[in-house]
């Protein structure tokens, strides 16, 4: 028997509103504000290491300064079910960026494994976790860009 237990449609809908402000931010040279749609315990996992929200603070900094990056992220597939008191979330995405070759095929193709916590009547990341499936090797680099390692990541 599965645990299944899908999510209504209120809470859905202000969970892909999170999700979606959360990619406009990203892909509007706005990451120095991404941190705020995080708990205060929240973390960040994947090719662009394990962060806190100072970590987001400093990395998001950084990123929104690199204006010449252009990046566009679309998603699907989402499934949110509840984990007690949290909802936990799976989002298949295609990350675009210019710095691909060539820049028509997606930089990364994977998953964000996500879990959100409502506080004070508002739905925040308590955990993501990006995943790629696909362009591993292109979001290494991107991270290793994004460092100022260029060149390091192969």
């Amino acid at each position: 028997m599965s645990d299944y237990r899908p999510v209504d449609a209120t809470t859905r809908v202000e969970i892909e509103q999170l999700i979606a402000e959360m990619l406009y931010r990203l892909d509007h040279n706005q990451a120095d504000t991404t941190w705020e749609l995080y708990t205060e315990d929240g973390v960040s996992v994947g090719p662009m290491g394990d962060m806190d929200r100072e970590a987001m603070k400093v990395w998001g900094a950084k990123r929104a300064k690199q204006t010449d990056i252009v990046g566009r992220h679309f998603i699907g597939g989402i499934r949110l079910v509840w984990d007690g008191e949290e909802v936990e979330g799976t989002v298949q995405y295609l990350t675009f960026r210019d710095t691909n070759e060539p820049q028509t095929q997606p930089a990364s193709v994977g998953e964000f494994r996500e879990r959100y916590r409502r506080v004070d009547g508002r739905w925040l990341f308590s955990r993501r976790e990006i995943v790629p499936v696909f362009g591993g090797q292109a979001a290494a680099a991107h991270a290793a860009r994004l460092a100022g390692r260029e060149g390091s990541a192969q």
